[in-house]
């Protein structure tokens, strides 16, 4: 639903279309439901069609003189170093290799393919010429007015796919010794439960690294919530700065600024991850005044004790960001986006 509530539910609600999912609270229509509103439409859009139903319903669509597009906010490929390899070992994820080619095939059958960065829509432009960027957004009404921390301990998170140990591993052992400072509340928001572990054993094995590298450290741990849960959630933990470190890999390197934005909401300032070249998903974004890019495991250690050391600056760069992402990536000065890249394939088939 985290996927769902970016890519489809937002522009969605905004434009007034609809979907087969249309709130964070429901899940998917029947597909009697569903069938009905697809015949009413004149574009249907797929996102991350990875399945031969994907396929079949697409084919059907076509068929009755729909236009399609597929949207995907990931990457598929080069997954030989990363979290994805661990899951696909545990035979609980189809075959990268079938569902690499499920997608490709789909990408080029579409009349449009819609992503969130360039770096990514070069992958599917290899695929299919008509490829337009929309980035992700977020929307004001979602998230309720920034809390603070008033304890006399820095709060600092580690949020999400972050947590995954090839993305951490650079400055894990300064993670385990900020979690044991006294000074420091280090905040884990993602993976599983204890609890949860036991009961789902693929999901366990599946993060073996991660719960080995978390269980060590000193940590507050809120594991994964529900989307409609998720703004509250993390405004609630009152953080005081969030770390983004990420491995410069292909996968990351499609991935897309969203942490920063969700962070940037409950005015939380980052220390996000540069890539030598400039092309990290926080790069283009981040300025050192709305938030810190830092390229080593020195850059995070220098940068992380200068913030520890001065709340004024932390603030005075959370308030920053969030004027920023209000000004670029608020969905109510953006949902047009989305109708312009639709009307491109609706005009030439006009």
């Amino acid at each position: 639903m985290g996927c769902n509530y970016v890519r489809n539910l937002l522009p969605m609600w905004h434009n007034g279309w609809t979907g087969d999912v249309d709130s964070l609270y429901r899940s998917r229509k029947n597909a009697d439901w569903a069938k009905d509103e697809i015949l009413k439409s004149d574009i249907i859009v797929f996102h991350r069609a990875d399945t031969v139903n994907h396929h079949k319903v697409a084919l059907a669509c076509k068929e009755a003189g729909k236009l399609t597009v597929f949207d995907n906010d990931d990457t598929f490929k080069q997954i030989e170093d990363g979290f994805f390899k661990e899951l696909d070992k545990q035979n609980y994820m189809e075959n990268w290799v079938k569902v690499n080619r499920l997608m490709d095939n789909f990408i080029r059958n579409v009349d449009l393919v819609t992503t969130t960065t360039e770096f990514l829509a070069k992958e599917y432009r290899e695929l299919n010429e008509n490829v337009v960027v929309l980035p992700n957004c977020v929307d004001p009404m979602d998230w309720s007015t920034p809390k603070r921390n008033e304890t006399d301990k820095i709060r600092i998170g580690i949020v999400g796919s972050v947590a995954y140990y090839n993305d951490v591993a650079e400055i894990s052992d300064y993670i385990k010794e900020l979690s044991h400072r006294k000074d420091i509340t280090l905040v884990l928001f993602g993976l599983q439960s204890k609890k949860g572990r036991k009961k789902n054993k693929l999901i366990a094995n599946a993060f073996e690294k991660e719960y080995a590298l978390w269980d060590e450290a000193n940590i507050e741990h809120t594991p994964w919530c529900h989307m409609f849960e998720y703004f509250d959630v993390l405004n609630n933990l009152e953080l005081d700065m969030m770390l983004i470190p990420r491995k410069d890999n292909y996968f990351n390197r499609c991935k897309s600024n969203l942490k920063f934005l969700e962070a940037a909401m409950c005015e939380i300032p980052v220390i996000a991850q540069s890539f030598p070249d400039g092309l990290s998903p926080y790069d283009k974004d981040l300025n050192g005044k709305n938030g810190i890019l830092a390229t080593t495991k020195e850059d995070f250690i220098r940068e992380t004790e200068r913030l520890i050391k001065d709340k004024e600056l932390r603030r005075k760069i959370g308030k920053e960001a969030h004027k920023y992402v209000l000004a670029n990536y608020d969905i109510n000065n953006n949902y047009l986006k989305w109708q312009k890249a639709y009307q491109t394939i609706w005009k030439k088939e006009s």
